[in-house]
Formats: C-alpha cells, sequence, structure tokens
C-alpha cells in the first residue's frame, strides 16, 4: 500500500503525523484496481458494481406528500 505528498506535491518522513505516512482506502483503490484487472483470473473488475456494498452518505429523500384534496 501507498501514501503519498500533501496537496502541495511535499512529503516528509514524519512517522508520527499519519497525514503522510498512513495508506487510505481512497488513495489504493486505483492500485487496487490495477492488480485486479492485471490479474490472470479473468474476472476483471466490474465498474457497475464495485462500489454497491457501499452504503450512501445520505439517507435517501423522503416520499412526497400525496396530493391535497378538498
Amino acid at each position: 500500500m501507498v501514501a503519498g505528498p500533501g496537496h502541495h506535491d511535499g512529503f516528509k518522513d514524519v512517522r508520527k503525523n499519519y497525514n503522510y505516512t498512513e495508506a487510505t482506502l481512497a488513495g489504493n483503490a486505483g492500485l487496487v484496481a490495477a492488480l485486479v484487472a492485471l490479474s490472470g483470473e479473468g474476472h476483471g473488475v466490474d465498474k457497475n458494481t464495485m462500489f454497491s456494498a457501499v452504503p450512501p452518505m445520505f439517507p435517501s429523500p423522503p416520499p412526497p406528500p400525496a396530493p391535497w384534496k378538498p
């Protein structure tokens, strides 16, 4: 897994500062996808379902109210 530079393309090898040295899911998603695509299994990456198990960030909006009837 990899970690990378900051916002201004600088990297400080400070082991106690996790902002620079901690690997993240978002930072490694491309690496993992490339390795899966290169594997000889023939499965590849299904871009339509690869994030289907990730829960949504926000709840679904409620349904609209019923039409008003006098």
